[in-house]
């Protein structure tokens, strides 16, 4: 609108000036012309400067209502709460979830979103949500079957399989309302899901997010117990997401070293003690997304 009413403005100044040179031409006096002039510019110049604030305040505004928390708010607060700019949620089951949360913490990747990245989600209605298995299987495998049941009625209303390392689910449209999520074989693994109304829905939404984890820094030993080779660290993903088309919109680096009787007080499976929260954003079809994920946590060095 802005760009409208400038052209106009510009045009009417340039048929004024014209017009002021015609009498000037035939001697008429032109100071009243130049100082006429002067006003009117001065006019059109606050109305341009108006309109560019109100545009620059509707962008704020489209920004703020389409932001998508930080990973050190994910982190911290172990809950993600998406915009309805967002069409699919990829869900990360976190390595050693399997491992009992309260009897065992040393063994996790950390006491906060242990199970799940994040542990309380809150999506708009119409978002489709799904989970990856990152849970490593080396010595022995740990498949996973996720339930979400209905907290009002007790049903469960989706139901993933049975997820080995590397398996995504398929997606699933919750209708609005409070949803629990748990592990058919491994009980404290817990989560909540929260699914607001929305009538205005967007069928052009193609947007996927999800999170990810990877050592901060290069592991001295990049090997899996059958002697596999995994380059996966942060550097490594900073690389290979953007070159698959993955943005990466935030990280977030933690430390989680509780294991007493380890060497560097982290559980080995882990390799290291410090690790990157990363969250991430792509508008790639959910099939290809899949995909080059399961290549990606295949990478990772976690055992």
């Amino acid at each position: 609108m802005s760009r409208v009413i400038t052209l106009h403005l510009c045009s009417a100044l340039f048929n004024y000036l014209s017009g002021c040179m015609l009498p000037y031409k035939m001697n008429t006096s032109f100071s009243y012309c130049l100082s006429s002039l002067l006003l009117v510019s001065i006019l059109a110049l606050g109305i341009i400067i108006a309109n560019q604030s109100i545009e620059a305040l509707g962008s704020t505004t489209v920004t703020k209502t389409n932001k998508i928390p930080s990973a050190q708010s994910v982190y911290q607060s172990q809950s993600l709460s998406l915009p309805k700019s967002v069409s699919t949620f990829v869900w990360y089951i976190v390595n050693e979830a399997h491992e009992d949360t309260h009897k065992e913490p040393q063994k996790l990747m950390s006491n906060h979103n242990p199970n799940f990245i994040p542990t309380k989600l809150t999506i708009q209605e119409g978002v489709s949500i799904l989970f990856l298995d990152t849970d490593a299987p080396w010595d022995t495998p740990h498949p996973h079957t996720i339930e979400i049941t209905d907290k009002s009625s007790g049903k469960v209303v989706y139901s993933t399989g049975k997820l080995d390392h590397t398996d995504s689910s398929k997606p699933v449209i919750l209708p609005a309302g409070k949803y629990v999520v748990g592990d058919k074989t491994y009980p404290w693994m817990k989560g909540t899901i929260t699914v607001l109304p929305n009538h205005e829905k967007n069928t052009d939404n193609n947007l996927t997010v999800g999170a990810f984890l990877a050592p901060t820094n290069q592991v001295a030993d990049k090997k899996d117990n059958d002697g596999g080779i995994h380059p996966g660290w942060l550097g490594y993903y900073k690389t290979e997401l953007p070159k698959n088309g993955f943005n990466i919109l935030s990280e977030f680096n933690f430390h989680y070293g509780v294991c007493s009787y380890c060497p560097g007080k982290y559980w080995p499976d882990q390799k290291t003690a410090d690790h990157t929260l990363i969250i991430y954003s792509t508008n790639q079809p959910i099939d290809i997304v899949l995909q080059k994920l399961a290549q990606m946590v295949r990478d990772n060095v976690y055992t």
